[in-house]
């Protein structure tokens, strides 16, 4: 779900390269940088990012490029140094700044973007949902050597990050750019504009890149970086949003926890709700089940839609425990209930955000039943449901 863009938003790509006129392992690379020189440090970022994914896609680690071009007195290897010391992890950042500073200090020419001292900072930032709340876009613009710059990320709960777009913040400012996306993809958001803090933002999703560097490189990642240009991927700028969102908090920042309580609380608050199942225990165990996944994920129980409905069911349920033919029986009325309960929880728009239910639930739950009958999740069953 990537949000369109007018022409006065123009989305940075990565520098075109030319073939490389030399045998050397870098010719390509070097290339590639060399057109970097007279561009943008916004551009220079975007191109670092997808050079990190492709060196963790392909398992061969940073320090050897790093070193490679540290030896040479080069500009084109100075503005990938310069580039890479803005992406990635915290050390790998320092090891390409390091080095990016032994060759500007034997007098090569430094790219015309580079500002030294400059690091990012926090200007604005502001969350988009649909109506449900599980799919969100997260905006975040930051400042650097006076030149704005908007993040957006777009997550789902319990997936984790779908998609991520870096642009130069138009001078309407965020806001602007979130209407434009709003607009163009009708009934894909709600019409609310949320603001957020930088400790927000770094709450909401940098469990999302750590999600992302844990889980490893998939098919659907090295697609992203090879594929065609209608492909994307977080894995493009997954590295640049890991050095972003770090750069919101200080390091001693801990993003807060939700209490275990709040499972009993969530639970015991549906069961006094208009669930009208009879059989209170099914409920209980159930909701338990769909508050307690909340939870473990950091998330208020209440807090689901769809997507992330689906994802428990198969993740917490399909994948882990028996279920008798006489409960199953019972999971599409529990989990319309519980539907409605969180509509009711939140102070969504009820009439519309049960229609919107309505509309999903059949999918839910087609989804989990395919799921529960695969022979695979089947045998990876070790609990019992109650």
């Amino acid at each position: 779900m990537s949000p369109q863009s007018k022409p006065r938003k123009k989305k940075q790509g990565k520098a075109p390269g030319r073939r490389p006129e030399n045998n050397s392992p870098y010719g390509a690379l070097l290339e590639s940088a060399a057109v970097l020189r007279s561009e943008s440090w916004l551009l220079a970022d975007a191109w670092a990012s997808e050079l990190y994914a492709t060196l963790w896609l392909a398992g061969s680690g940073h320090s050897p490029l790093i070193e490679a071009l540290a030896a040479m007195n080069d500009p084109a290897a100075l503005t990938a140094l310069r580039a890479l010391s803005g992406v990635g992890a915290a050390d790998v950042r320092a090891e390409a700044f390091a080095a990016a500073e032994t060759v500007a200090a034997r007098g090569v020419a430094e790219p015309s973007w580079y500002s030294p001292g400059a690091e990012f900072e926090f200007r604005e930032a502001f969350l988009v949902t649909n109506l449900l709340g599980d799919v969100e876009v997260v905006a975040i613009t930051q400042d650097r050597a006076e030149s704005l710059e908007t993040v957006l990320f777009m997550r789902q709960p319990v997936l984790g990050a779908t998609a991520i777009e870096l642009f130069a913040t138009p001078d309407e400012g965020t806001i602007a750019l979130l209407e434009d996306m709003i607009a163009s993809t009708p009934d894909a958001f709600r019409n609310e504009i949320t603001p957020l803090s930088a400790t927000d933002v770094y709450d909401r999703v940098w469990p999302d890149v750590e999600q992302f560097w844990a889980d490893g490189p998939d098919e659907e990642a090295e697609e992203g970086l090879i594929g065609s240009e209608d492909v994307r991927h977080p894995v493009q700028l997954i590295a640049l949003a890991d050095a972003r969102v770090s750069a919101l908090v200080p390091k001693e920042y801990e993003i807060p926890t939700v209490s275990p309580e709040r499972t009993d609380e969530v639970v015991e608050a549906f069961l006094v709700s208009e669930h009208g199942i009879a059989d209170v225990e099914v409920a209980r165990a159930f909701a338990r089940i769909f508050a307690g996944a909340a939870v473990e994920q950091n998330r208020d129980p209440v807090v689901y839609g769809p997507a992330s409905l689906t994802a428990v069911l198969i993740l917490n349920v399909a994948a882990k425990v028996h279920v008798s033919d006489a409960d199953l029986a019972l999971l599409p009325e529990i989990v319309r209930a519980w539907a409605y309960f969180t509509v009711d929880a939140r102070d969504l728009p009820r009439e519309e955000a049960r229609a919107a239910w309505d509309e999903e639930l059949p999918t839910v739950l087609a989804e989990f039943s395919e799921a529960y009958a695969d022979p695979e999740l089947a045998a990876e069953r070790d609990g019992q449901f109650r």
